[in-house]
């Protein structure tokens, strides 16, 4: 058997035990009467008591509702931004990159921390002002709070998904359509949407998908507001004595049966990519519409995204870091700025392990995924082995999976594993859990990369002795750097923030740090919160910037 065979095999084997088994651990469970017993039945019990239970039908609605109106409403956001950044003559649209990519490094339990402090009742220094320019104060707590904070949150990569759908959409059609005497209307309505209706729907998917997995602000905000959503169904059942399996992997499914069905609404509607595409081998410019004196509303518009996403939460959080206790933003208060915090967070041996476990974490999945997709994406582009459409089918399951439901389903997984190892109670079990949900981000990356690649450079190492070890080593490893690049800093990224996942995982051994944010916010620590938050923040900003350094030594320009 040829050396591509057996890493096309083990390619598969890896990916499909990563992203398979322990979905199917899950549907086990909830048909299973004692699931970690011996002595349990094969029974439909857990699915009779959770679909009649009205508590669990107003669940469903207020998720439904809670993911719809995020998705709408950041994928709105996001393209129109996208649509001034691409298509028109606003001045300082670079600037509109950096808002968009400045945003993601925050994670999402301190964006929902820092805007609890901002959208507080009597204190929150937003409603303050509010309320002095004669407007009534915003209710946090509430539905509308929640996809407000939510939306922030996930706006920038609706951002990200616009910017490249419109950057690689001609606009010749737009063009002719326009010296035809067609109104702008009629154009984006006719040509313009159409070609980008599956991007735009393939966001709305994603977002909608994320947010069902999200945890912060269900917990954080939707708990006070009497708002149950799916997520805190689970930490709920999952928290109690003894933990209710069944229950939560009936949601489970039944929340994988929505995301699956959200992708394929997403595909059937959009059309398919096929067919609409509108790139050819021409160079060609996007052509830029003139906005006139409206261009200044556009850049205003970037600078408060800008401000609404990044400044504002960060200035909370520096400004309650540096307080004994948190009282809202005035001039007089600042005689009482301390670094008490800091100096509370560097002398807890508990909070430096868990930052030392999130580093340890990222660092591990982001090597872990970029090496698996790199392979994996040369078995599918570069070889016609069998299996590698499987391969190709396995390692896109996470996308359409929440990550809440990956944290299950792996727990529950490594509970029942006939392994050698136990991985519970181990770092490795969120590692494993931070992989699984990275490897369709990692694949998205490296396979347009390994696509690139021109196949002769191969053949001509190949006829000059090398073997194919040797010849990924030597010819793909180097040609693909920015692509492994931008894989592992995205994975660092989102292992690095993820508490979704994390909260069903982690022991009191393996604390990461996005735990101990929860945990002190949940004691009503906020100050020290705060600190955390910004450490946390500048933590990963240091590896971003260390990774892009090193990149740009060898050579290497990432974006």
């Amino acid at each position: 058997m040829s050396t591509q065979s057996v890493v096309s095999i083990v390619a598969v084997l890896v990916v499909g035990y990563l992203t398979i088994v322990p979905l199917v651990t899950m549907l086990y469970s909830s048909l299973r009467s004692d699931f970690l017993g011996t002595t349990g039945t094969w029974t439909l019990e857990h699915y009779q008591r959770t679909l009649t239970d009205a508590a669990f039908r107003e669940t469903l609605v207020t998720s439904l509702t809670y993911a719809g109106g995020v998705a709408l409403a950041s994928v709105t956001v996001g393209f129109a931004l996208a649509w001034v950044y691409v298509r028109t003559n606003a001045p300082a649209k670079r600037f509109a990159l950096v808002a968009s990519l400045v945003p993601l490094i925050i994670p999402g339990i301190l964006n929902t921390v820092a805007w609890g402090l901002l959208l507080a009742p009597d204190t929150g220094p937003v409603n303050v002002l509010l309320r002095y320019l004669g407007l009534p104060a915003f209710d946090l707590y509430s539905m509308h709070g929640m996809i407000l904070v939510q939306s922030m949150h996930v706006a920038p990569i609706a951002f990200l998904m616009g910017v490249a759908s419109l950057s690689s959409m001609d606009s010749s059609l737009e063009e002719a359509a326009a010296a035809s005497g067609a109104r702008p209307a009629t154009v984006f309505r006719t040509i313009t949407f159409p070609l980008i209706r599956p991007a735009v729907l393939g966001a709305i998917f994603l977002m909608l998908v994320q947010t069902m997995s999200s945890f912060e602000v269900p917990q954080l905000i939707g708990s006070a507001a009497h708002k149950r959503v799916f997520s805190t169904e689970i930490f709920t059942s999952l928290r109690s004595f003894p933990p209710d399996y069944g229950s939560v992997s009936v949601i489970g499914v039944i929340v994988l049966v929505i995301a699956v069905l959200g992708l394929w609404a997403a595909r059937r509607l959009g059309g398919g990519v096929e067919g609409r595409g509108t790139i050819t081998g021409k160079g060609y410019r996007p052509t830029l519409t003139d906005l006139g004196r409206w261009r200044w509303v556009a850049v205003l518009a970037i600078m408060v995204f800008f401000v609404v996403t990044t400044v504002l939460p960060m200035l909370i959080l520096a400004w309650a870091s540096l307080l004994p206790s948190y009282r809202p933003l005035d001039p007089a208060e600042i005689k009482h700025l301390t670094w008490g915090n800091y100096s509370e967070l560097f002398n807890s041996s508990s909070i430096l392990g868990a930052m030392t476990h999130s580093l340890e974490i990222a660092l591990a999945a982001g090597v872990v995924v970029t090496a698996i997709c790199a392979v994996s994406a040369y078995v599918i582009v570069r070889t016609q082995l069998p299996g590698r459409a499987t391969l190709d089918a396995f390692a896109a399951v996470p996308i359409a999976v929440p990550n809440i439901i990956l944290g299950v389903s792996t727990l529950y997984w490594y509970l029942v594993a006939p392994l050698p190892v136990r991985l519970y109670g181990t770092l490795a079990i969120l590692v494993v859990a931070m992989v699984t949900h990275a490897l369709p981000y990692g694949m998205r990356y490296l396979v347009p990369g390994v696509s690139q690649i021109k196949a002769e450079l191969e053949e001509a190492s190949l006829a000059s002795g090398a073997g194919w070890a040797r010849t990924f080593r030597r010819i793909y490893l180097p040609l693909l750097v920015p692509a492994i690049t931008a894989s592992f800093l995205y994975t660092f990224i989102i292992s690095f923030r993820e508490l979704s996942s994390a909260i069903f995982l982690y022991t009191q051994k393996t604390e990461v740090v996005s735990i101990s944010v929860f945990e002190l916010w949940s004691d009503g620590q906020f100050t020290v919160v705060s600190a955390l938050g910004v450490v946390m923040t500048l933590m990963a900003c240091v590896v971003i910037g260390a990774v892009n350094l090193l990149s740009r030594r060898f050579g290497v320009r990432t974006s």
